[in-house]
């Protein structure tokens, strides 16, 4: 007895130092690589004492506090509006006939990168845009497209938009799982009892529910939306841009000594991820006073209700403008002639699809990156899995290794790591991106897998322990068919959250191993209509093709399981 417990703490002890290793070592490395450059410490370019000036430098630079109030407002905005959207949708549409359409197509927006959503929205609303076109000259009056620009505005409004378009089907999603658990019909029924409207049932019971669930994920969308780069290089202003961007020129300056005060930057960066999640947090306190004000009142807000359905239509309007821009990118991607105002373009060709030579190793890249990272945290995901059962200890020090990517802008920690992986030789190489690409999919696939498999009805492994089965076989044949479908979603995600991954990709890959991503982006941002509209449309076919052969593979080895997808005995 006495064995086994060692054993088992040993067991423990060895997944939570994978945990450390994995993923807190190359984070905090990668801290300790602009935290040392940000105090004036970088033996490399001859500064080998420790100063203020990189701080003064970057602080003094031209705009730095606009740089720092856009990207609060635009993060802010946009996870609020994320979020309220969301439950507009979930109280007003989750019981319509037409949710069930919106619902087959939350998975294709949320497989859908940000860079391919930002190119649709510029393709969308440029002043020669689709929007204008299908407006001009019957509504508008414009018969050449106007001198005015909506991208990128002043103000951040348009990245604002692009944000929520992207974060509103994630949050659906999640959310979707959550009501999975909540009895919300009865919960109804009950409010309905009491006399109290749709909108006031589900304010105030059914979303604190849900919201308790959500609340890791809405965190994440926060940070991220705090230091978005991909979206802010396409959609957001430049005279000043958000900070994220500010510092990624600095990082790319040909200057190298512009590094120093750049790392100050990613710095600054954690600090305002700090102050936003405090900022939310004095939200989440107003919102609770408010709630529990409203159920000691009692209010029925009854005639709220009617208004509800104009609600559900203004939440919806974000993806609805992200399907049309990928239309619009479609069209540019085949267009030939294409006059304003005209709707449509005059002529078709394949012009651009028949350049596909040059797009086919950035395809391979993609492909062969997604994969392989998504693949590596199944593996790992299942080793930690099955090598240690999970008590508390072991959850809270190993979720805090996962899910720290979250919690962390990748501008802070990702050009420090870019330097440590030159030292060793690393920088440039499949191993280096491979291993980064699975540090921000693992959290994800842990989300996916780990319920599942804690789900398994127990008795049928006992029950195969007992005929003779090995732990191998049991798994292979028993746990595997159980498991097939959360695998599989599992490595659609990861491919997925690969795709989506600009920046490791550009700072980790050195410019040695490009994607259709890094591709894409560098294509909108020089005006290249039609190669970049055919760049966003190979971005969403790699998860698309993905999926297929998943699905395909997963209804040839396992469909004679689907009946079992519960795991559990009938």
């Amino acid at each position: 007895m006495l064995a086994f417990a060692i054993s088992h703490k040993m067991r423990q002890t060895s997944v939570v130092l994978a945990g450390l290793i994995v993923f807190l070592l190359p984070i905090l490395v990668g801290i300790s690589g602009v935290l040392l450059p940000a105090a004036g410490y970088f033996p490399a370019l001859g500064f080998n004492q420790l100063s203020f000036h990189p701080a003064m430098s970057f602080i003094t630079t031209p705009g730095v506090s606009a740089s720092i109030w856009l990207a609060l407002k635009t993060g802010l905005i946009a996870t609020i509006f994320s979020l309220l959207c969301c439950f507009i949708i979930l109280t007003g549409l989750m019981h319509d006939r037409g949710f069930s359409l919106l619902r087959r197509t939350l998975a294709a927006l949320v497989a859908v990168p940000h860079s391919a959503i930002a190119i649709g929205l510029v393709f969308l609303l440029a002043p020669s845009g689709w929007l204008i076109r299908i407006l001009s000259p019957g509504i508008t009056g414009f018969d050449s497209p106007p001198d005015w620009s909506l991208v990128p505005d002043p103000y951040g409004w348009v990245l604002i938009f692009g944000l929520m378009a992207k974060e509103i089907p994630f949050l659906l999603m999640v959310s979707l799982a959550a009501i999975a658990t909540l009895p919300v019909r009865q919960f109804e029924q009950i409010a309905n009892s009491l006399g109290y409207g749709r909108v006031a049932a589900w304010a105030t019971l059914i979303l604190p529910l849900i919201y308790r669930q959500i609340r890791l994920p809405v965190f994440a969308v926060l940070v991220f939306s705090l230091s978005v780069v991909d979206m802010a290089l396409l959609l957001a202003p430049t005279l000043p841009p958000p900070l994220a961007i500010l510092v990624l020129h600095g990082f790319l300056d040909a200057d190298l000594a512009a590094r120093l005060p750049a790392s100050f930057g990613a710095i600054l960066q954690i600090a305002l991820a700090v102050i936003g999640i405090g900022i939310w947090y004095a939200v989440e306190a107003l919102c609770r006073h408010f709630i529990s004000s409203w159920q000691r009142g009692g209010w029925r807000l009854g005639k709220i209700d009617r208004y509800l359905p104009v609600f559900s239509i203004m939440a919806v309007i974000p993806l609805a403008a992200a399907c049309a821009g990928l239309v619009a990118a479609c069209l540019w991607s085949i267009a030939g002639s294409w006059f304003f105002p005209s709707a449509l373009p005059q002529n078709f060709h394949l012009i651009h699809w028949q350049d596909m030579t040059s797009y086919v190793p950035l395809l391979k890249n993609s492909f062969l990156l997604a994969g392989g990272a998504s693949f590596a945290a199944l593996l790992v995901v299942l080793a930690w899995s099955y090598a240690a059962p999970f008590s508390n200890f072991t959850n809270r020090w190993l979720l805090g290794c996962i899910f720290m990517p979250f919690f962390i802008p990748q501008i802070s920690f990702l050009l420090g790591m870019q330097i440590s992986l030159s030292r060793v030789g690393l920088d440039g190489t499949w191993l280096a991106l491979i291993w980064v690409h699975m540090i921000f999919i693992l959290p994800y696939t842990w989300l996916i897998v780990i319920p599942a498999r804690r789900a398994l009805d127990h008795r049928l492994d006992h029950l195969a322990a007992t005929l003779g089965a090995s732990g191998w076989r049991r798994f292979i044949t028993l746990h595997m068919p159980l498991m097939a479908y959360p695998l599989a979603t599992a490595l659609f995600i990861g491919i997925a959250v690969s795709m989506a991954l600009y920046l490791p990709t550009v700072f980790v890959g050195a410019g040695r191993i490009n994607t259709i991503t890094v591709e894409a982006v560098s294509l909108a941002s020089g005006g290249s209509r039609g190669p970049a509209g055919l760049a966003a449309m190979l971005q969403i076919a790699i998860p698309v093709i993905s999926f297929a052969i998943i699905h395909w593979g997963l209804r040839c080895r396992f469909g004679r399981f689907s009946g079992m997808q519960s795991g559990r005995l009938q």
